[in-house]
C-alpha cells in the first residue's frame, strides 16, 4: 500500500501545487516564474512536472511539493503534509486525542499566565519608566506581551488555581517548582518575555532581573540575571527563536535574517524597521534553529560580538546548510539595542555594510597590521577551517580563490587543504562532514566548465538554438581541449544531470548564442585569472632574485623580468576587457 507522502505525489503534481501560489510561464517541457523566495525582476524559478521538482538558479532553493510548501506557508512538513492531503483528498491518521487535549490545556495555561504578567507591568510604574528608558515604546511592549512577575512567591500559583488550572499542570510547563514545604513560582520579580512558537502561541518564558530580586543579590547568594522555562512539551529551546513568528514574512521578503543575542536587541530591532529580525535568547544556534530560517532565506547576518568567541558561535554549523553567512561590525562597548537607542541610521547602516565572514575575518587580519607570517597564521587557523565549513559550490570556490589571491598561494594549494580538512571531518564523523562520494571540491572554472558541457551536450542534433561549431572553436581556443572528448568521457546520470541544469538555466532558445558568448568569457577570464596569478608569483620571485643578487653587487636579468612584467601587463589588460564586456556575468 503507498503511503500517503506517495498517495498525495500521485495525486498532486509539482505544477498544480506551485500554480496556486504563483502565475506560471511554459518553457518546453517545464514551467518558469518569478521565484517567490527572493526579490528578482527576470524569471529564475524553474519547474519539472517530468521530475516533480522546483529548483530557483537565483537562490538556489529547490525541492519538491512539500519542501515548497513548509518554505511558502513557514510551516512544519507535518503541517504542510495536512495541508496537501486536504487538497489531494489524502486520508491522514489524526493526532491522538489525549495529546492534542493535553496541549490546549497547556496552551491555554500558558496564555493565562502571559495575561497576569501583562497585567502586572501595567500596574507597575517604574518597570514602565525603565522600558521607556531603554527606548521601548508602549506599542512594542505590548505587541510582544511583555510582562512583570511580583516578587512574591506564590502569586501567579494562586491566580492560576484561582482559573481552575491543576498545580500538576503549572509544573509540567514549568511555571511553579515543588520545594519542601509545597509548591512556589518559579519566576518571581522579573520582567517577563514570552517566548512563542512559530504560530505565535505562547510556550514558554524568559524572565530577567529586576527590583528587589535584584537588589537582594549578592557574591554569597547570586541570582541569576535572566531565568528561562525548563524543557516542557511545548517549550524546546533548541527550537525556539525569540520573535520568530513575527520576522519570518519579513525574512522572505527581505532575503536575509538577522540574528541578535538578546531579548532587547531583538525587541529594538524590530522596533525601528528591522523585522526579518531573531535571538538566540542565550542560547547555541542549533539546526534545528537553522531549519527554520531557511524556510525563508539562505542569508543570515549576526549581529554578535566580533571577538573569537562570538565568530565561531555565529558560523559553527551554520555553512554547512549552505547559509550565506555574514558579520556587522558594531562600535565597541555597544550591543545592538544600545547602538539603535543610540542612532537608529547607525544600526541600519551597519547592516547594509555587513559582510560575508570571510572578508570580515580578512579585513580583521588586515587591521592588526600583522607580519607576512602571522597574517598567514591567522588565515590558516580561522578562515581556511570556514572555507571548508562552506555548502554552496560557487561560495566556496569563490573564497578558495580569493583565500589563495591574498596569501599569493596557488587556488589549488589552498583548495587542497579545504579536501584534506573535510576528508578528516569525514573520518571524525563531525559536523559539516560528507560521504566520501562528495570530497570535491569544485572551483569556480571547473564550475563553469560543467555548464559549458552541459551545454553543448543539450544542443548537440538540434536544428535551431546554439552555434555548436563556433562554440567549439571558441572552448578549444581559451581550454586548448575538444569539447568532445571532454564530454565523451562522463557518464550518462552526469551528462543527464548536466542537460536539465542547463535546460532550467537557458530557456529562451533565441539568446543561446549571446548567453554562451558571456558563458565562454567568464570562462576565459578564470583561464587568464589563473595564469596571471603564475605570471606575478613568477614575477615577485625574478624581482626578489634579482635584488638579492644587486645586494652582493652582482647584475641581475632584467630582460627576464621585463618579459614577466610585459604578460602580466597583457593578461590584466584582456580581464579588464573581459570585465567590461556586456556579456560579462554580473
Amino acid at each position: 500500500m503507498l503511503s500517503p507522502v506517495d498517495q498525495i505525489k500521485d495525486r498532486l503534481s509539482i505544477s498544480d501545487v506551485v500554480s496556486s501560489y504563483l502565475k506560471l510561464e511554459k518553457t518546453g517541457q517545464n514551467f518558469k516564474a518569478r521565484c517567490p523566495f527572493h526579490n528578482e525582476k527576470t524569471p529564475s524559478f524553474f519547474i519539472s512536472p517530468a521530475r516533480g521538482s522546483y529548483h530557483c538558479f537565483g537562490c538556489n532553493r529547490g525541492g519538491d511539493i512539500f519542501s515548497f510548501v513548509e518554505e511558502i506557508e513557514g510551516v512544519t512538513f507535518a503541517e504542510a503534509l495536512k495541508t496537501l492531503a486536504e487538497k489531494a483528498g489524502v486520508q491522514l491518521t489524526p493526532l491522538a486525542g489525549k495529546e492534542n487535549l493535553e496541549n490546549k490545556k497547556s496552551y491555554a495555561l500558558l496564555d493565562a499566565a502571559t495575561k497576569f504578567f501583562e497585567t502586572n507591568l501595567l500596574r507597575n510604574a517604574e518597570v514602565k519608566d525603565y522600558l521607556k528608558k531603554r527606548g521601548l515604546k508602549e506599542e512594542t511592549v505590548r505587541n510582544f506581551r511583555l510582562g512583570k512577575a511580583p516578587a512574591g512567591w506564590s502569586n501567579l500559583l494562586e491566580y492560576l488555581k484561582s482559573k481552575g488550572f491543576s498545580e500538576k499542570l503549572m509544573e509540567e510547563n514549568g511555571l511553579i517548582i515543588k520545594g519542601q514545604k509545597g509548591f512556589y513560582d518559579r519566576f518571581r520579580g522579573r520582567i517577563m518575555f514570552p517566548l512563542s512558537n512559530s504560530q505565535g502561541r505562547v510556550v514558554g518564558f524568559t524572565g530577567r532581573i529586576w527590583g528587589q530580586e535584584a537588589k537582594a543579590a549578592t557574591a554569597e547568594a547570586p541570582a541569576a540575571k535572566y531565568v528561562n522555562s525548563p524543557e516542557t512539551a511545548l517549550y524546546n529551546k533548541s527550537r525556539i527563536l525569540y520573535g520568530y513568528d513575527k520576522a519570518k514574512r519579513a525574512m522572505l521578503t527581505e532575503n536575509f535574517c538577522v540574528i541578535v543575542e538578546g531579548q532587547m536587541d531583538l525587541l529594538m530591532a524590530h522596533q525601528v524597521g528591522t523585522v526579518n529580525s531573531v535571538a538566540v535568547s542565550g542560547t547555541a544556534l542549533t539546526e534545528e534553529h537553522i531549519r527554520l530560517i531557511k524556510r525563508f532565506t539562505d542569508i543570515i547576518v549576526f549581529a554578535f560580538d566580533s571577538d573569537d568567541a562570538g565568530i565561531k558561535a555565529a558560523t559553527r554549523g551554520v555553512l554547512a546548510f549552505g547559509m550565506d553567512v555574514k558579520m556587522i561590525k558594531i562600535p565597541n562597548g555597544l550591543d545592538p539595542a544600545d547602538l539603535i537607542l543610540k542612532d537608529p541610521s547607525s544600526w541600519k547602516k551597519t547592516i547594509k555594510e555587513s559582510k560575508h565572514i570571510v572578508d570580515f575575518l580578512l579585513d580583521r587580519i588586515k587591521e592588526q597590521n600583522y607580519d607576512e607570517q602571522k597574517s598567514f597564521q591567522e588565515v590558516k587557523k580561522n578562515i581556511v577551517p570556514i572555507l571548508a565549513d562552506i555548502n554552496n559550490e560557487l561560495n566556496q570556490a569563490y573564497y578558495i580563490k580569493k583565500v589563495a589571491s591574498w596569501l599569493y598561494l596557488p587556488e589549488e594549494s589552498v583548495r587542497a587543504v579545504v579536501v584534506e580538512i573535510i576528508k578528516k571531518r569525514a573520518k571524525e564523523k563531525k559536523p559539516g562532514a560528507l560521504p566520501d562520494a562528495e570530497l570535491e571540491v569544485k572551483s569556480l572554472k571547473k564550475q563553469i566548465e560543467e555548464k559549458i558541457s552541459g551545454l553543448y551536450l543539450w544542443q548537440t542534433g538540434k536544428k535551431d538554438g546554439l552555434d555548436l561549431d563556433k562554440f567549439k572553436k571558441d572552448y578549444a581556443r581559451i581550454s586548448g581541449k575538444n569539447i568532445d572528448d571532454e564530454t565523451g568521457r562522463l557518464s550518462e546520470n552526469a551528462k543527464n544531470d548536466l542537460i536539465f541544469q542547463v535546460e532550467m538555466y537557458y530557456p529562451d532558445q533565441k539568446a543561446l548564442n549571446e548567453e554562451s558568448e558571456e558563458l565562454l568569457n567568464n570562462f576565459e577570464k578564470e583561464f587568464l585569472e589563473e595564469r596571471l596569478f603564475r605570471a606575478m608569483s613568477a614575477l615577485r620571485r625574478a624581482e626578489e632574485k634579482e635584488l638579492a643578487l644587486r645586494s652582493l653587487g652582482e647584475v641581475g636579468n632584467e630582460k627576464e623580468t621585463e618579459e614577466i612584467l610585459k604578460e602580466c601587463h597583457q593578461l590584466s589588460k584582456r580581464i579588464n576587457e573581459i570585465k567590461n564586456s556586456r556579456f560579462l556575468e554580473k
